[in-house]
């Protein structure tokens, strides 16, 4: 959109160049279109002048109307301050226009920021522009701003809304994914049928005692404990969601076999046992781990999928708890053959 409005500039109102510049975070100019001069684009393309810079240049500008412009007399004007000054002739006569002479508009937001900067060179009669030029280049200022403003407005509303998206897939006391985050990816990995998939249930042992005899925010302490030790257990690649309470699950997508789904409930089970301190008190962990497996030519599907981990997790808790079960694509889980 701005290279077009650039060339447009170059094309219908007869300059060589039009440049335009972007406000950054720190007041600083960057410019991100250049049309027309050759030497000009190559020059000034992807540079950045300090917020300093345009203050100085603005303060020695003479207002004509919203456009900005200095006169290559000016002694206050600094010209060195300016990135680019072309290698022309001066024309005579009083409105020639000179080489370091300047023309920009500051593009303003409708709450007053500077949203960037529009400025032009190289006037094709070699002449100060006419007041009817000036005015149409006033008028691509605003709808210049007015595009600048409503792209950053659409921005900040996408960023936005990528961030309602994450936090409604987060659980907000571990920081791992929800039931949302699974379901969503699980099914779509079985619509795919394109991998294996395996899910893990963990449910911790004895949680309510903890919370019982310690305190919630001892059970808060261990479930972001155990977060994070299933996190660093898996692939980076695997989705760690907390399932509810004190109970979490990992969706493992190929290639993993069988057997590599086994070891990877292993992996998480050997992860999560262990002390958590709250304070100065060691708390003890353990989990029953289920786990399930789906081919990508089976025809159930991911509520089927988490059900069998479940149903597995069950398996390994009441065999005495800390411990795995999997299960074996009957309707009962089956104990792992020692």
């Amino acid at each position: 959109m701005l290279d077009l409005l650039a060339e447009t500039i170059v094309s219908a109102l007869g300059f060589g160049v039009a440049v335009v510049n972007i406000a950054q975070a720190d007041g600083s100019m960057a410019v991100v279109s250049v049309a027309g001069d050759a030497s000009a684009r190559a020059t000034l393309l992807g540079s950045v002048d300090s917020a300093e810079t345009w203050a100085t240049l603005l303060a020695a500008s003479e207002p004509w109307g919203r456009l900005r412009f200095i006169d290559h007399c000016n002694d206050s004007a600094y010209v060195d301050a300016l990135s680019w000054v072309p290698d022309v002739e001066t024309g005579d006569g009083e409105d020639a226009w000179h080489p370091e002479d300047a023309l920009f508009a500051p593009l303003t937001a409708t709450d007053g920021r500077t949203l960037g900067i529009l400025s032009v060179d190289l006037p094709h009669d070699g002449r100060r522009p006419t007041a009817v030029t000036c005015s149409a280049l006033e008028a691509f200022a605003i709808s210049t701003a007015l595009a600048l403003e409503h792209a950053t407005l659409r921005a900040r509303a996408e960023a936005s809304e990528q961030r309602f998206r994450e936090l409604a897939t987060r659980d907000w006391l571990t920081g791992v994914g929800n039931r949302s985050m699974l379901w969503e990816r699980a099914q779509r990995a079985v619509a795919a049928a394109t991998s294996s998939l395996t899910v893990v249930f963990i449910d911790l042992d004895f949680f309510k005692a903890i919370n019982d005899r310690h305190s919630h925010e001892a059970g808060d302490r261990v479930l972001r404990a155990v977060a994070e030790r299933v996190r660093d257990a898996v692939r980076p690649e695997d989705t760690v969601v907390r399932w509810g309470g004190d109970e979490f699950l990992v969706l493992a997508e190929g290639p993993l076999d069988e057997e590599a789904g086994w070891q990877l409930a292993q992996r998480v089970s050997s992860a999560v046992s262990g002390t958590v301190l709250f304070g100065d008190v060691p708390l003890t962990v353990t989990a029953s781990v289920g786990v399930a497996f789906r081919h990508p030519t089976d025809t159930f599907d991911a509520d089927e999928l988490v059900r069998r981990a479940d149903a597995a997790m069950y398996d390994a808790k009441a065999r005495g708890r800390n411990r795995c079960a999997s299960y074996r694509d009957t309707e009962v889980p089956l104990r792992r053959p020692a």
